[in-house]
């Protein structure tokens, strides 16, 4: 069996082409392909687009889509390796199989920037024969602990291995599952023994490193090309760099994930399923957080990447939603480069070290939920940094699809429980610091809104939102 990377897939194939992404109408679980990312500017910007490439925070938005598609196809090969290996290597289980990864993340959502060189994927699982229901922990929205709905005698009889293993534990006078051992001891097992079959399949051919560091829930595999001169994927990295646009590694975070539900989503025509999945969220015994928890090892985190790409899927159809992601790529890529600011006497702002990308994407689902039409660029980026702002200033961002009682029409299982504030383990400190240095932010891109958006309508709704939510 041919275990080269097809590089002429790559380049010619154009598997992901820019004119098939706004217009497809397949949306949420029945989309699974990398997007290429959102650029939209309209004329009443006039030359922001070329301003913006101007400033040294910010610079060129586009990735070439020759490097976009070229690092897409390296990403495909090695994950279908890795499915393919994983697959084989899962009859060390009862019952364990691996369905199929899923893209997520923001290479799959349209808001990647400056280099593709970071990829997320879901990795779904189930174990056949065992019944699971998640468990909430009271004070943590969303986390929970995953239940076995199975008779005692069922269990034991067939989920030998599991129990033996400590996966499968008595906890609370019924069985669970618990996250950390799963997590290290079966799904690290799993991963090194695949590496190693990778490289030994394909050491003829390929001249990279596949390592691996474990991060609940996700599994980091670095592919890092280390001979130039031979090797197909050698060839590949050669064309990246003829695009002067090199990525040195290529991170992809695998996550683990069981599917514990089908949720309904408002489409474009009617209520379509929507995955709810579990991911492992154990955490050490060190950690101050821990202590908040009977046992930190059994925790799970009921995951809204379902939710997620479902609502970027149609903001990518729609203009005044695509002015808005491209502010938030806008505001991503002025927080990546400050934060590799590394030279002496230049010691990257405060907010660009805490800001979090998955905080960025929750301000943007927010910017898209409070206003019915956005002119421009220009426009957007003048509510985004206001909707910033007054998450600073309150210290409090509402994750959007948790006990979200405004999804309630579209998302109805979103609008259920109660909300979780994304800042509530945030230090005093750091949301301080991070506020104080956001006076930077605006003074650097001053040009690039209207300080009027600042304070505007749907600013002011979003304010109060937060403040009923506190």
């Amino acid at each position: 069996m041919a275990t080269a990377i097809r590089v002429a897939a790559a380049g010619a194939a154009a598997i992901y082409l820019l004119g098939k992404l706004a217009s497809s109408p397949n949306i949420g679980i029945n989309l699974d392909e990398w997007q290429y990312p959102v650029k939209e500017f309209s004329r009443a910007d006039g030359r922001l687009e070329s301003q913006l490439k101007t400033l040294e925070c910010v610079g060129e938005l586009d990735i070439p889509l020759r490097i976009w598609n070229n690092a897409t196809a390296l990403v495909k090969e090695i994950l279908d390796m890795l499915l393919q290996e994983m697959r084989m290597q899962a009859s060390q289980y009862e019952g364990l199989v691996f369905d199929g990864y899923r893209k997520q993340g923001s290479g799959r959502d349209g808001l990647k920037i400056r280099t593709p060189d970071e990829f997320d994927v879901l990795l779904e699982y189930h174990i056949e024969g065992l019944h699971v229901e998640p468990v909430p922990i009271d004070a943590f929205p969303g986390l929970g602990e995953m239940k076995i709905l199975n008779t005692d005698y069922e269990i034991e009889r067939r989920f030998a291995t599991w129990l033996r293993k400590n996966v499968i534990v008595r906890h609370q006078g019924s069985y669970y599952l618990r996250a950390r051992i799963l997590h290290q001891s079966v799904f690290e097992s799993l991963l090194d023994k695949c590496r190693e079959k990778i490289a030994n399949k394909t050491k003829q051919n390929i001249s990279f490193q596949l390592t691996r560091r474990m991060n609940p829930p996700s599994v980091n595999l670095t592919i890092k090309n280390i001979q130039r001169d031979k090797g197909i994927v050698g060839a590949l990295w050669d064309w990246l760099l003829a695009e002067g646009n090199e990525p040195d590694v290529i991170d992809i975070d695998v996550v683990p994930a069981m599917m514990v539900v089908k949720e309904k989503a408002r489409g474009t025509s009617g209520f379509i399923d929507c995955p709810r999945y579990a991911v492992v969220k154990w955490m050490e015994d060190t950690r101050a957080l821990a202590s908040r928890f009977e046992d930190p090892s059994m925790i799970w985190r009921i995951c809204t990447s379902g939710y997620e790409k479902h609502y970027m899927d149609l903001a990518r159809n729609d203009t005044g939603k695509r002015y808005i992601m491209t502010a938030c790529r806008i505001i991503k890529t002025f927080m990546s480069k400050e934060k590799d600011k590394r030279l002496p006497g230049q010691l990257p702002l405060p907010i660009s070290t805490f800001l979090r990308s998955f905080y960025l994407k929750n301000i943007a689902f927010y910017c898209m939920l409070f206003t019915k039409s956005v002119k421009g660029v220009r426009q957007a980026l003048g509510y985004f940094l206001g909707f910033l702002k007054i998450s600073l200033e309150e210290e409090c961002l509402p994750e959007f699809f948790h006990g979200n009682s405004l999804l309630k029409n579209d998302f109805p299982s979103c609008a259920e429980g109660d909300q979780a504030n994304m800042f509530e383990h945030i230090s005093r400190e750091t949301l301080i610091n991070a506020r104080h240095s956001l006076g930077t932010v605006l003074f650097k891109l001053s040009d690039t809104f209207d300080k009027k958006d600042l304070e505007s309508g749907p600013c002011q709704k979003f304010k109060s939102f937060i403040t009923s939510s506190i």
